[in-house]
């Protein structure tokens, strides 16, 4: 009876209970807001100020900032999220930062970045995410950034140009996505012994004839937005990675492998996005094979694209766009030519909009020669 009065009476006096929670799970709490929005609660009591200053998830979206503090210029925007950010950094206690993340989307200056990449480093961080764009130069990661031995998690993803150095050294890193780089030829990733997980997104390599992925821990790549366009014609990728178990490709052209070892990959995911350029489109014949002019736009993807399919051949699941069921079912005179290499397939599944989908029959069995208890899903 009396254990009910009391918390009659707690409620009644509208007790602050949140507030009355160890630091530890409210910073939990606070991890889901952005850092604008973190701020903001300490006008909930004098206890928030010191939660907030010691928060150690730091996120800074551009986006947000101006859909809550917003002026009539962008410009002006772009000063105050800038300010924000430099008063933010000086007035936290001086405690160590597990997470900062930046993404504007938008042109920022330099001296933003570098402010950001020394103070995660002089605390010691632990996961770093920038996502934003520089238009005038590519952008130069600092040097004390490459002697950062905490850093588990880093993402990279710069609109006009990110400049790598030749060697990134980061001993503990496990995670990395790099977006926008540009002509380089791979060799950093070996710098970094304990990689398990390599995005690379939207690069440029325009300049580039082999491009290297060498990774002894490495178990999931992705590599996305490869664009013919960007990528210099020719240019192969070398890749050792022994413990490689997932694969995941997106772009309108094929990659072109060289020394490939991919025995221990499971899980293979490919996306062709096709653009069209009036009647031409650019392809690279591989081995002997003779197309005519008038072929050469069908003729040559399919032969790029069986030949890259071919480097999965230990694969037990196989993710395929329409689009490329499309090309293979426009060349059955190489699917025949060259017999589907997946003794190890299980299951093969198409990505696809639409309900009504078939699957050619003889890209079907395809597949079925090496394969016979293959499962296939839509």
């Amino acid at each position: 009876m009396e254990s009910r009065t009391r918390k009659r009476s707690s409620l009644n006096n509208n007790e602050d209970r949140i507030s009355t929670l160890p630091n530890v799970l409210l910073h939990h709490i606070l991890s889901f807001l952005d850092a604008v929005q973190v701020v903001q609660t300490c006008v909930l009591s004098r206890r928030w100020m010191d939660v907030w200053k010691s928060h150690p998830y730091l996120d800074f979206n551009f986006e947000t900032f101006s859909s809550l503090i917003s002026s009539y210029y962008y410009d002006d925007d772009m000063n105050n999220f800038t300010d924000f950010i430099s008063h933010v950094l000086v007035r936290r206690n001086n405690v160590k930062a597990f997470k900062l993340s930046l993404d504007t989307r938008r042109d920022c200056q330099y001296s933003v970045v570098e402010s950001l990449i020394y103070y995660a480093v002089k605390h010691y961080v632990e996961e770093i995410s920038i996502n934003t764009a520089h238009w005038d130069v590519p952008i130069v990661l600092p040097r004390c950034f490459f002697d950062c031995e905490s850093l588990r998690s880093l993402k990279l993803k710069v609109d006009g140009g990110l400049a790598l150095p030749k060697s990134l050294g980061l001993q503990s890193l496990k995670t990395l996505h790099l977006g926008g780089a540009q002509n380089f030829d791979g060799k950093i990733f070996s710098s970094c012994p304990n990689l398990e997980n390599l995005t690379i997104e939207d690069i440029c390599l325009n300049v580039i004839e082999n491009f290297n992925i060498h990774a002894l821990s490495l178990k999931s790549l992705e590599i996305l937005n490869w664009r013919y366009n960007r990528i210099k014609q020719g240019c192969k990728v070398m890749l050792f990675a022994p413990k490689l178990t997932s694969f995941k490709f997106d772009g309108n052209t094929p990659l072109f492998w060289s020394e490939v070892n991919l025995t221990s990959l499971d899980d293979v995911n490919v996306v062709l996005q096709r653009y069209y350029h009036n009647h031409y489109y650019p392809f690279y014949v591989v081995e002997d094979e003779y197309i005519s002019e008038e072929e050469e736009t069908e003729q040559g993807l399919g032969l790029n694209l069986i030949k890259m399919l071919h480097q999965f051949c230990s694969a037990k699941s196989l993710t395929l766009s329409m689009n490329i069921i499309e090309v293979l079912s426009k060349v059955p005179a190489a699917l025949n030519k060259h017999p589907s290499p997946f003794s190890n397939l299980k299951y093969l599944k198409l990505k696809t909009d639409h309900k009504d989908v078939t699957l050619p029959a003889h890209v079907l069995n395809y597949f079925l020669r090496s394969s016979s208890l293959l499962k296939v899903c839509f």
